[in-house]
């Protein structure tokens, strides 16, 4: 579903937030072409290790284990920001500060893409998904909803 929405050129510089075991990164890098670039993003050690031997024949990947708030990341790096599953997972008090952190290395035009589980006691609210990125000047685009989970396109106003 989300592959679908995606309309890559292949030069893109795309982050996966919260990458996980690499599903939806070697899906991605089969789309990118030499001058476009993802970088792999988790929390994770044993994750992000899944990920490289994944991509291990990919030249145009980075990967970076750890917290976004530590990592310094360029502000306007990226076109496109991809979030799977991950917002859930973040504990309330941190969440605004760790998403608005992400935020900040979109490029101006970019877009986010928030897949998420919209179903409790496991997911997050759908009001609540939004609202968040309401706080920080974007739009939502719902792209397709499913009875556990919704993916929204977020960019700015």
């Amino acid at each position: 579903m989300l592959l679908k929405e995606l309309t890559l050129n292949g030069n893109e510089s795309i982050l996966d937030f919260g990458s996980g075991s690499g599903v939806l990164a070697k899906k991605i890098s089969k789309k990118l072409s030499h001058d476009g670039h993802l970088t792999c993003l988790d929390v994770s050690e044993a994750f992000l290790n899944k990920v490289r031997r994944k991509l291990r024949k990919s030249t145009n990947i980075n990967y970076i284990l750890g917290d976004m708030r530590e990592k310094n990341i360029p502000i306007d790096s990226f076109d496109i920001i991809l979030i799977t599953w991950v917002i859930h997972h973040l504990e309330n008090d941190h969440r605004f500060e760790l998403i608005q952190q992400v935020v900040n290395t979109l490029k101006a035009g970019g877009k986010i893409y928030v897949i998420e589980y919209i179903s409790t006691p496991h997911g997050i609210r759908e009001e609540i998904l939004i609202e968040l990125f309401h706080k920080m000047s974007f739009s939502e685009r719902l792209v397709n909803k499913r009875k556990n989970t919704c993916l929204y396109e977020f960019k700015r106003e």
